[in-house]
């Protein structure tokens, strides 16, 4: 059975620094408030477990580049500030420019969308996906 520093290691996360997990907990939290998104919405907006974006928030999870990958777009913020704020070192902004090219606009997007309606988040979807299907009708 592997032990918790060996999970860690395969998992990608720094070992637990209680201290900086929690200044970053407390961050993201007044991130999310201040754009009014609930860890639901990040959750879902980010393709994380909601226990997981608890645990971002609470302390007991220390943040690692997939995951601030996940949620600069939601946030409306650029990874490398995310780094920054969660002391990530990691690979540059500019190596993934091209892969999260329109990040800044999903984000945008994920937080308009967050105060829809139902049926108009559905709708979005539907008309979101009718953009990828002309886009890759148009790539042929």
């Amino acid at each position: 059975m592997k032990d918790s520093s060996e999970c860690r290691a395969a998992a990608g996360t720094k070992p637990y620094n209680g201290e900086m997990n929690s200044a970053f907990g407390k961050i993201l939290q007044g991130l999310m408030q201040n754009r009014n998104l609930s860890p639901r919405t990040i959750s879902r907006s980010a393709a994380l477990a909601e226990s997981t974006v608890n645990q971002l928030l609470n302390g007991s999870l220390a943040p690692n580049l997939k995951i601030l990958h996940s949620i600069a777009p939601v946030l409306q913020m650029q990874v490398s500030d995310l780094m920054v704020i969660a002391d990530v070192p990691g690979e540059s902004e500019a190596t993934h420019r091209q892969a999260y090219a329109a990040a800044q606009e999903i984000g945008r997007l994920i937080a308009l969308s967050s105060s829809l309606h139902p049926e108009h988040v559905q709708q979005l979807v539907e008309r979101a996906q009718d953009l990828k299907d002309q886009a890759l009708r148009d790539q042929e």
